[in-house]
């Protein structure tokens, strides 16, 4: 099983500082894992190129968990890991989780035995998505009405690799949360042999909108030997550090907030004492005003485009990409709804890096801290 860097005086750490776990670590360091910060699965968002912008953000010495797009298993065993854009790694990449979507083990098992040849950390199993498509399969969050079914899918999982599975799924399946009913189906879940969870602590009907119920995160951690991750949220820094130190999550899970600040896992690095920064990065300070945020977001749009364009030789889909990227982040950013506007009269990806560059110096960007999603 791969193993994560021990972080101590020599990779930057002070002493314990603020952090809410210490030295002996949360649960997920039963898995390898010191520094249980990780990026979500976001459909459309993390693919390698916004994976490998995570990666240059992170502080030399930290190892952190990324995840890929959502992965249908009835499309994965026909497509090439080569060519076809939601699978691609790149050289050195780890620390990486495929998502799985299915319910089948006809089509579970030639999806993993493909994906354990890119050398994946471990396996997750989507039982969250609430969007229609995936529900009409009985995939995503439908898989959570039936905790037998469900605890078949992570037993078919586990017999096709050896490597850590894990589950993410949401607070309820329907209208409302069930603190009874979540109890009792992650329970299957960690007899069937699932290695850690991820709660979503929203219902199926709220998807992303209102406040996440952390202390359902709380409730289930107390409740199980596994880890268990929270996500949902997660905004800030100190979002993420308040989630394991106030509500006992062994994890912090960043979703959308990392399209906005790339730079996220830097600053609760930081925030936790360890002053090493990214390789290549020459202060030792990351952005924290509004400010700071707002020109390196800027750069950090730049970074993005120039590693589309390595790994994806379709420029319609790296614009494409961008545009989704941009819609989803720049929301946290004073003028962000003229930012996003600006990428889509881009043609070509020439274009659209010159006219991020112009907006960047015709405009003062500065950062919110937090929005509301409706």
């Amino acid at each position: 099983m791969n193993g994560d860097v021990e972080l101590t005086e020599s990779a930057g750490a002070q002493t314990d500082g603020d952090s809410p776990f210490g030295r002996s670590g949360t649960r997920m360091k039963t898995l390898g894992i010191d520094f249980p910060f990780m990026i979500a699965p976001m459909v459309g968002l993390t693919n390698v190129a916004f994976r490998e912008l995570i990666r240059s953000y992170t502080p030399a010495g930290i190892k952190i968990l990324t995840f890929t797009e959502m992965l249908s298993t009835r499309r994965l065993p026909d497509e090439k890991l080569s060519t076809t854009n939601e699978l691609k790694t790149a050289d050195g990449e780890d620390f990486f989780i495929p998502q799985l979507l299915g319910n089948e083990e006809e089509y579970i098992a030639p999806s993993v035995r493909k994906l354990l040849t890119v050398n994946p950390w471990g396996f997750d199993i989507n039982m969250g998505c609430p969007v229609s498509h995936t529900l009409r399969h009985n995939w995503g969050v439908r898989l959570m009405g039936d905790k037998s079914y469900a605890a078949r899918v992570v037993e078919w999982t586990k017999k096709h690799s050896a490597r850590p599975v894990s589950v993410k799924l949401r607070g309820g399946q329907g209208d409302s949360e069930s603190l009874e009913y979540l109890l009792e189906f992650t329970e299957a879940l960690e007899n069937a042999g699932a290695d850690w969870l991820t709660i979503h602590p929203r219902p199926r009907a709220q998807q992303h909108k209102g406040t996440a119920n952390w202390q359902l995160v709380r409730e289930v951690a107390r409740a199980r030997k596994i880890p268990v991750v929270g996500n949902g949220d997660i905004q800030t820094a100190a979002d993420a550090v308040s989630l394991l130190r106030d509500f006992e999550s062994d994890g912090a899970m960043i979703a959308r907030a990392a399209t906005a600040r790339p730079w996220i896992v830097w600053q609760i690095a930081q925030k936790l004492g360890y002053s090493t920064p990214p390789a290549g990065r020459s202060s030792a300070e990351c952005p924290s005003t509004p400010q700071e945020e707002g020109r390196e977001y800027i750069r950090a749009c730049l970074t993005l485009l120039g590693f589309m364009k390595i790994y994806f030789p379709q420029e319609d889909y790296c614009l494409e990409k961008f545009r989704f990227f941009a819609a989803t982040g720049a929301r946290w950013y004073q003028f962000g709804h003229a930012f996003w506007k600006m990428t889509t009269k881009a043609k070509t990806i020439t274009e659209l890096h010159d006219s991020i560059e112009d907006f960047g110096n015709k405009f003062e960007h500065p950062s919110f801290e937090r929005v509301k999603f409706l």
